[in-house]
């Protein structure tokens, strides 16, 4: 017996019947994709790289800008900053990451025996 079936016409008391289990909705658009955003596909290593110490020196650039405009301006609402804040040290820590690996990668290679 399935769940969802035997407590569809359950009674709650003082709450009254309990709703249906909701289904998952279909979207036609969105079948066997991931994301559509970063389209990465084709390019060189190299360029993909350059893209995304792109982004990241963007993001780490936004914490400085956003306070130093709210502190001037006021506009700009605290919690805009510590999001900012948190995407850079994000930023930061997959840029330092990704910087060990390259650097153990090319040590594995250059300690081989050919």
């Amino acid at each position: 017996m399935n769940l969802a079936n035997g407590l569809q016409g359950m009674q709650l008391q003082g709450y009254g019947n309990l709703p249906g289990v909701p289904g998952v909705p279909h979207h036609p658009g969105l079948e066997g994709y991931v994301s559509g955003g970063d389209k990465i596909a084709g390019t060189s290593f190299g360029g993909t790289l350059s893209s995304m110490l792109n982004k990241a020196n963007y993001l780490m650039g936004q914490p400085e800008k956003l306070s130093i405009e709210a502190v001037q301006t006021g506009k700009v609402d605290i919690h805009e900053v510590m999001i900012a804040l948190g995407k850079s040290e994000v930023a930061f820590k997959l840029i330092s990451s990704v910087t060990q690996k390259m650097v153990g990668a090319f040590d594995k290679l250059t300690s081989m025996q050919v």
